[in-house]
C-alpha cells in the first residue's frame, strides 16, 4: 500500500487550525500518514508543539522564515535548545527570499547562517526556502 508524508505544512496557521479535524481526516483518506508542521516564527512554536504532541503522526520544526523582518533574531544556542523539544525533527524554515523582501538583506543572510549552524550542531536536517536567491543560497551553504 502506498502512503505519503506531507513534508511541509503550516497547519498551525489559524485559518487551517480552525479546521484541523477536517484536514487530518482528508489527510488520512488520501493516505497521508505523517506530516511536518513547519515553523515560520518562534513566537508561534508553542502552537506547533501542542499540535505535534496531540497528534502522533504530526512532527515539528523550529526556525524563522526569511520573510519575517524586524523580529528578534534567534541564536544558534536558542535554536539548538528548541530543537531538543519532543517531536522536533528539523531546523527551519529558513533561507533567502529576494522576491518578497527588498533592500539590504544582510540580516536574511545572517539568519540563514545561524540556522545552518544550528542544524549542524543539532544534527537535524535543514528546511530551506529560496526564492530568486539560488546563487547566494548555494554560496552560503558551501561556506558554512
Amino acid at each position: 500500500m502506498t502512503s505519503f508524508v506531507d513534508s511541509h505544512c503550516h497547519i498551525n496557521f489559524p485559518e487551517l487550525y480552525q479546521n484541523i479535524d477536517s484536514i487530518l481526516s482528508k489527510m488520512s483518506s488520501n493516505k497521508v500518514t505523517h506530516a511536518l508542521c513547519v515553523s515560520v516564527t518562534l513566537d508561534k512554536l508553542q502552537d506547533i508543539f501542542e499540535i505535534a504532541n496531540t497528534y502522533p503522526h504530526i512532527f515539528a520544526s523550529v526556525g524563522v522564515h526569511p520573510d519575517y523582518e524586524d523580529i528578534e533574531e534567534p541564536s544558534v544556542e536558542e535554536l539548538c535548545s528548541l530543537a531538543k523539544e519532543n517531536k522536533v525533527i528539523a531546523i527551519g524554515e529558513t533561507g533567502l527570499d529576494y522576491f518578497r523582501v527588498q533592500g539590504d538583506l544582510t540580516w536574511q543572510r545572517d539568519r540563514f547562517r545561524t540556522h545552518i549552524k544550528a542544524a549542524i550542531q543539532s544534527k537535524l536536517p535543514l528546511i530551506i526556502h529560496t526564492r530568486n536567491a539560488a546563487e547566494d543560497t548555494l554560496k552560503i551553504m558551501r561556506e558554512e
